[in-house]
C-alpha cells in the first residue's frame, strides 16, 4: 500500500510547486516595476534639482544681457549721431 502512495505523494509535492515559479516570476516583474518607478522617480527629482539650479543663473543672464542692449542703443545712437 506504501508503495502505491508513494508516486501519489511524490506528484502531490510537484503539483504543489509549480505554483512556486509563477510567484516568483510575479515577483520578478513586481521588484522590476518598483524598480522603475523609483528610477523614474530619482530622474525626475534630479532633472528639477537641476532646473532649480539653472534658474538662478538665466535669470542673472537674462539681466546681464538686457543691460548690454540697453548700454549698447545708446552707443548707437551716440554713433549715428556724430556720423551726421
Amino acid at each position: 500500500m506504501t508503495r502505491r502512495l508513494l508516486p501519489v505523494l511524490a506528484l502531490l509535492a510537484l503539483a504543489g510547486c509549480s505554483d512556486e515559479p509563477e510567484n516568483l516570476q510575479t515577483k520578478a516583474d513586481n521588484l522590476s516595476r518598483s524598480l522603475e518607478t523609483k528610477a523614474d522617480l530619482l530622474e525626475n527629482e534630479a532633472s528639477n534639482g537641476v532646473d532649480a539650479a539653472i534658474a538662478p543663473l538665466d535669470n542673472e543672464a537674462n539681466a546681464l544681457l538686457a543691460q548690454a542692449d540697453n548700454s549698447a542703443a545708446p552707443a548707437d545712437n551716440a554713433a549715428g549721431n556724430t556720423g551726421q
